[in-house]
Formats: structure tokens, sequence, C-alpha cells
């Protein structure tokens, strides 16, 4: 009996190299969901169960990712991630990094820059508004995310409104 071993053809692929291009957009440039979003945040102050109510009454839940922690010591952590972030990052990292600290995403150089946001979010006390343009994570893909951050006690949130624009 032989043994069959197959050369292969050139070296195999590399996976590209992780870039992130993003820009700082203004406000009045998001979509009209993403803007309704920030506003109902600005006019509720803080994050309450109405928050949520609001969200899911309008059908705008769904395109939203939601992190928070339990106390100051405690990290953010996924609490409910929308669909946009599904489809571009898929449903077994969804299912992996669920109620699980942000430190613990397997992505961790672009789970490191979108984390930069936030914490500019609930530092400010005001809404951010960026274009990403990502490469070498699965499939390029470009974004808009509306971030609205609070800090209160110890606690901290942040509800990201993301807008998938394209998925090459």
């Amino acid at each position: 009996m032989s043994i069959l071993q197959f050369t292969r053809q050139g070296a195999a692929p590399r996976p590209a190299a992780l870039d992130i291009e993003a820009q700082r957009l203004p406000m009045h440039t998001a979509a009209d969901w993403q803007r309704a979003i920030i506003e109902e945040c600005r006019r509720q102050r803080t994050l309450t169960p109405s928050v949520f109510a609001y969200l899911k009454t309008a059908g705008l839940l769904d395109r939203c990712t939601f992190l928070a922690s339990e106390g100051p010591a405690d990290p953010l952590r996924f609490c409910y991630i929308g669909a946009p972030t599904l489809r571009v990052l898929g449903r077994a990292w969804g299912r992996s990094v669920l109620n699980q600290p942000v430190d613990l995403d397997p992505h961790e150089e672009f789970a490191h820059r979108v984390g930069a946001e936030y914490a500019e979010a609930m530092g400010a006390g005001e809404a951010v508004f960026n274009r990403f343009s990502v490469t070498g994570l699965g499939r390029p893909f470009v974004y808009t995310g509306a971030v609205v951050g609070w800090s209160e006690g110890g606690r901290r949130a942040v509800l990201s409104a993301i807008d998938v624009l394209t998925i090459h």
C-alpha cells in the first residue's frame, strides 16, 4: 500500500492584516433612526428600563448592541448584541461573547479600537458618531456607529446603534 502525499502549489494564503479606519462624523449625518435613539437617550438622561421600552416599541432594539458593568471594578460585558453586529462578526462570535467581559473578545485589536469610542462616550457623557472601514477581520465591511455612554456610581454602560453600510 502506498502513501500519497499531495504537494501545495505555492504558499498558503496569509490572513490580511487588520486595518481599521475611523472617521468622526457630525451627528446630523447619522441615519434618522440612529439620531432618534440618541435623542431619546439624551431626553432620558440616565439609563433606565424606559430606554429599552422605547427601543422595543420603536422596533430599534435589534439594531443596537448594549454593554454594561456591574460596578467600578467590573469590566464592560456584552449584554445584548444586535443583528448588524452579528451579521458582520457572526452568530458563533455572538454566542461566545454574550455575558462575557469585552476583554475576552477574540477580536482583541478590533475590540480595543471600538472600546476607545465606548470610553469616550462614557467619559464625555455625549454621544459620538463614527464611520469605520475594517479589513482583515473576515470579509471587509463599512459601518457607522452612534454610541451613547453612561457612567454613574461606578457602573458604566454603552449603547451602540450600528448601521452596516457594506460587506464586501
